[in-house]
């Protein structure tokens, strides 16, 4: 990854184009989008620029003083862009020549825009038409009502902090907002079947949390076979219990805070106590193996009376359901029942 992305505020910052014509007019079609003082240096205007009232037109020849203070800098004048990218960079200022990433700091990503969520797409600068094709099918996917969705989750994150214990919990709680019934009701301008959805979130959050092992068989190294339901419990999980011969290259699929705990994979490494004090502590736990689940691990969990379930590779069978048993003395015939 050479361009690291970022969202940078602009709010109430200067940024400056030079060039008057349609390429500074696309950036400030763009800039218009944020909160940012917009000032353009061109001795000609666009009818369009000259006619917005944001567009603050400094009428003048360019030179370098006309950078100073600006947060960005975009030139969108051909001839002059290798002059304004190397004044902007001798000021430390990141600067943006449009067609011309050699000379440039940072490139602009297509960007699909349901403000106040803002997906970029970028392919830094080598395959344009195809960052344009992603944007496309992603503009199609997104609902125009998902900024407001995302505005109106803004207007109950503290009650949300004030009421549901931050981990796993508040993160179901915003799972099952955002993609659930209430997101279905909230899309569809159902408000009194959106707002008694977001009660009964409150509602079943102040239960208490219950935890889950899951065990997960691996039987290849590479991500890209990882079946769809073994990516989501890498995705949900709050701890990793993972053999050391495990590739980075799947642990690198699950979400960056869950812990990640290595044991050896041997009998008796350890992980059948980890496994159920974190799931007693109310966590989502994966147990990640090279090969099939210990049945040792998957008796002692389910003789704690914790629910567990076991994804196999895509060549097994199909997993079962999450089970919680009560300790009792057939564990072992129960769960060779339940895999069968």
């Amino acid at each position: 990854m050479r361009y690291f992305p970022i969202f940078y505020d602009l709010k109430n910052r200067p940024v400056t184009i030079v060039g008057g014509g349609e390429e500074a007019l696309r950036k400030v079609r763009l800039l218009l989008k944020t909160d940012a003082v917009i000032n353009v240096i061109a001795p000609s205007l666009h009818d369009e620029l000259a006619a917005n009232p944001r567009v603050n037109w400094i009428s003048r020849h360019y030179h370098t003083g006309l950078l100073d203070g600006a947060a960005l800098v975009y030139s969108a004048d051909a001839a002059l862009n290798e002059r304004v990218a190397a004044d902007a960079q001798a000021q430390g200022i990141p600067v943006n020549a449009v067609d011309n990433p050699d000379i440039s700091t940072f490139i602009v990503p297509s960007i699909v825009d349901r403000d106040p969520v803002v997906v970029a797409i970028g392919t830094e600068g080598t395959a344009p038409i195809l960052g344009q094709g992603l944007r496309a099918r992603i503009d199609a996917m997104l609902p125009v009502a998902l900024g407001d969705l995302a505005k109106s989750a803004a207007s109950l994150r503290e009650r949300v902090a004030a009421t549901i214990p931050a981990g796993n919990r508040r993160r179901g709680f915003w799972h099952r907002f955002f993609f659930g019934d209430v997101r279905d009701a909230f899309i569809a301008g159902e408000s009194c079947n959106y707002l008694a959805g977001v009660e009964g979130l409150f509602a079943s959050e102040a239960q208490p949390p219950k935890g889950r092992v899951s065990f997960v068989s691996l039987v290849t190294d590479d991500p890209e076979l990882l079946t769809l339901k073994a990516l989501r419990k890498l995705h949900e999980a709050d701890v990793i219990v993972h053999d050391q011969a495990v590739a980075p290259a799947v642990l690198e699929m699950a979400r960056r805070d869950a812990v990640r705990l290595p044991v050896k994979g041997e009998l008796y490494d350890g992980a059948t106590d980890i496994l159920i004090a974190e799931a007693r502590a109310g966590k989502l736990v994966v147990r990640l193996s090279v090969k099939d689940a210990s049945l040792e691990e998957t008796i002692s969990v389910a003789a704690e009376g914790l629910a567990f379930e076991n994804v196999p590779p895509p060549a097994q069978s199909k997993p079962t359901d999450i089970i919680p048993f009560p300790a009792h003395d057939d564990i072992r015939d129960a769960i060779l029942r339940a895999a069968s």
